[in-house]
């Protein structure tokens, strides 16, 4: 069992978990007669069942983070609804599976659960979720989507009362993470070079198969990579000597770049000016040397691919359109509606599903920023959950603040940013994320592997 448990604790097993999301994400035609593709839905209950061993077989829930991550990124129906989700038996059902693991860890570990750190943060977001249920007219759709945020409490209370963890394991997980995204969106480009033979070679990339990826948009991609993005730096400061590293982050730029995504670009751009800044100001000499090299690197990267920079400023003058509505996509539009509802349910939002004036498609809309959604679907009340959700994570980072913390908050902050105009705070992968992040922080049993000396960060050798 302490072999397992080694190998549960090591890179090799975090890379594998997402390989095999990765390989059963690529894999997003439906094959007749599912209403999903064969080989996902194994996959998924691939990666249920190692979930369940562990939960049944460990008391430490810190080997099941990669796994809940991975079931984050790997759904690839891109024309999935509501309505498909409600009547095919395949996510049903391996909810129901997934159910058993946490239910038999209980039962045999017997964990003594408490309120952690961000309890009342998240309590409060879970109250904003549902309050309007009592008076908004009765939608079956409003109630699985308002339920989310009670999910995410459970989620939270199960693992910081359960977990053990290791900001290492953390930022592994983290690396790993932003490399499956950035596969993913490669993959996506690739099966637009293939698709479009017809086309020169830049145009070919830009079109993929459509902006949604089944999980999500490809807007989306990018704030998750910005998020997970400066968790290169914690493995260049462990091991200063590296090149690899720093040619690795070279792949979520570019992958950034050629989603073409304007929102993607601004948050990106915020977690880049975070990284060299931090560099500028914890580094040391070899930090900038190596960090140098890898610019000219790009540099000429970017100098041989420029025909996508000139594509790119072309769709960029083309967006801008009539008027700013047109050049926002029109959230000028979403906003003005979501500012209607706020007032007309001003302390408590309109709830989930209040913005009946768009077209669903059977998918629930949310409103490109996140105070807009804060105030529509939740009101004042909503808008104060969130505040102290910020606070309490804002507090807990900068107080005692480490290498670990600073790096967290550099994403964190990128991609709030791009929330501003897009759906970040409230998306369920993302409110998942920050959960299972949290609770890992919070858990770890060593605060940080690194002491400062000179003002600079150095890993502590034991």
């Amino acid at each position: 069992m302490k072999k397992i448990e080694a190998f549960l604790n090591s890179g090799l097993y975090i890379a594998i978990i997402f390989l095999i999301t990765f390989v059963s994400w690529t894999m997003y035609e439906d094959t007749l007669p599912y209403d999903f593709n064969l080989y996902l839905m194994i996959g998924v209950f691939f990666l249920i069942v190692i979930n369940t061993l562990i939960l049944i077989s460990f008391k430490n829930t810190m080997y099941i983070v990669p796994v809940l991550i991975s079931f984050l990124f790997i759904i690839n129906k891109s024309d999935m609804t509501f309505d498909t989700v409600a009547a095919l038996g395949f996510p049903i059902t391996a909810f129901s599976i997934f159910l058993i693991g946490p239910i038999v860890h209980i039962i045999r570990f017997k964990p003594e659960f408490k309120k952690g750190l961000f309890f009342f943060g998240f309590m409060l977001i879970a109250i904003s979720y549902l309050i309007p249920l009592v008076y908004i007219p009765f939608d079956i759709r409003s109630v699985p989507v308002s339920l989310t945020a009670t999910l995410y409490l459970a989620v939270y209370l199960f693992m910081s009362s359960t977990m053990k963890s290791n900001l290492n394991y953390l930022f592994k997980i983290m690396m790993f993470a932003n490399l499956l995204l950035t596969f993913e969106v490669f993959f996506y480009l690739y099966q637009g070079y293939l698709l479009h033979p017809e086309l020169d070679i830049y145009h070919r990339i830009f079109v993929g198969w459509g902006r949604n990826l089944g999980w999500a948009n490809i807007n989306d991609m990018c704030f998750y990579i910005a998020l997970t993005f400066p968790s290169y730096l914690y493995f260049i400061f462990k091991k200063p000597n590296t090149y690899l590293l720093w040619l690795l982050m070279i792949l979520p730029t570019a992958a950034v770049i050629l989603s073409k995504s304007r929102g993607g670009i601004i948050g990106y751009a915020v977690v880049i000016v975070g990284v060299v800044l931090f560099f500028l100001w914890k580094g040391n000499k070899k930090h900038l040397t190596h960090g140098l090299l890898a610019l000219l690197v790009a540099a000429l990267l970017s100098y041989l691919g420029r025909e996508v920079f000139y594509l790119w400023y072309d769709e960029l003058i083309l967006s801008l359109g009539d008027n700013l509505n047109d050049f926002s996509s029109n959230r000028l539009y979403i906003y003005e509606n979501a500012w209607k509802i706020f007032l007309d349910y001003p302390l408590f939002g309109g709830g989930w599903i209040s913005i009946n004036s768009f077209p669903f498609n059977g998918r629930i809309f949310m409103f490109h920023s996140t105070i807009f959604q804060a105030l529509a679907a939740m009101g004042l009340f909503g808008l104060f959950a969130l505040i102290v959700h910020y606070t309490q994570i804002l507090k807990y980072m900068l107080k005692h603040p480490t290498l670990e913390k600073y790096l967290f908050l550099i994403g964190y902050l990128a991609s709030q940013v791009h929330g501003l105009i897009d759906n970040v705070q409230y998306s369920v992968p993302y409110s998942v994320l920050i959960v299972l992040i949290l609770a890992m922080f919070e858990t770890s049993e060593k605060q940080s592997s690194f002491n400062t000396i000179d003002e600079r960060y150095h890993l502590i050798h034991n």
